[in-house]
């Protein structure tokens, strides 16, 4: 898609070079200044494509609902990297900076509740029951991390915080961030079974930019890494980089509206031309299935 092209080339590489100021921020700490300022702009650019998304879909509809609540994680997470900020630029006390725990959690509530409502409206069709033993050990491999994570809490951020609901919030972010990712997996099946393209690749991403925040978390409160270079600098990657690889889910999926419009109106233009196209598609698909077979 020409006209989308060039502004997903460009998020691989502001995500790239996301990824690679986390990793040198180990030599130079200074520049952690610029991980919110980074994190509020890919925001921005992913709050965009989903309201866009959104506007594509008939009013009150599951699937709007569902891009809606993507939009509204990405808006608050906007909102809790300008709270860090200004933390940062205001050296606010520890009483104070540890209410960012609050948009960090509804952040992930709306994130986990935009892809079940994505979910919700496949499982409506009679799609989403179907898995393989290789989706099992993904699943594991997501759930292992919680256990651990929630036995290093006392080394989270804001452990110290005098507020027990604070304590308590962020003690809930390995298992908010590991629930999305699960349902972003059970979606990725469900896509490559309908041979989804580019909404599998999109919910791909989805799958990436968690996990990427799972370990960057394990990494930074375990008391065996957290101080070792190459970790850190894994972690600094991961962190500063997953962001952008959710803002390109959502460039992508909007791709795909974009593809869709552009059939309509080929369509429009010549029916039948793009019907035997399809006719041609569908027999070549059964071919291969054939010999697969």
């Amino acid at each position: 898609m020409p006209e989308l092209g060039k502004p997903i080339a460009r998020l691989w590489a502001a995500a790239a070079v996301a990824a690679l100021l986390g990793a040198v921020t180990f030599f130079w700490p200074g520049l952690e200044v610029l991980n919110h300022s980074l994190k509020v702009v890919a925001y921005s650019v992913a709050l965009g494509y989903w309201m866009k998304i959104a506007g594509d879909h008939p009013q009150r509809s599951t699937m709007r609902v569902a891009w809606l609540l993507l939009a509204w994680s990405s808006g608050i997470s906007i909102a809790r990297h300008a709270f860090e900020l200004a933390i940062h630029f205001g050296n606010w006390p520890l009483s104070i900076s540890s209410f960012r725990q609050i948009p960090t959690v509804l952040a992930l509530v709306m994130l986990t509740g935009g892809l079940f409502a994505i979910w919700f409206g496949f499982a409506a069709i009679g799609l989403g029951s179907r898995f393989r033993t290789s989706d099992a050990i993904w699943i594991a491999a997501v759930v292992a991390f919680v256990p651990y994570l929630f036995s290093l809490r006392e080394n989270m951020v804001d452990a110290k915080s005098p507020y027990v609901l604070i304590r308590q919030l962020q003690s809930l972010s390995p298992v908010l961030l590991a629930a999305p990712a699960l349902i972003a997996l059970l979606l990725h099946r469900i896509e490559q079974d309908m041979r989804g393209g580019q909404l599998a690749n999109s919910l791909r991403l989805v799958v990436a930019y968690l996990v990427l925040r799972l370990v960057a978390m394990l990494i930074m409160i375990s008391p065996g890494l957290m101080n070792l270079a190459l970790p850190r600098m894994i972690a600094g990657a991961a962190g500063w980089g997953a962001i952008w690889l959710f803002t390109l889910a959502a460039a992508y999926r909007w791709r795909l509206t974009l593809s869709a419009r552009e059939l309509i109106r080929r369509y429009q233009a010549d029916p039948e031309t793009e019907l035997a196209g399809l006719s041609q598609m569908l027999l070549a698909g059964t071919s291969e299935e054939a010999t697969l077979k």
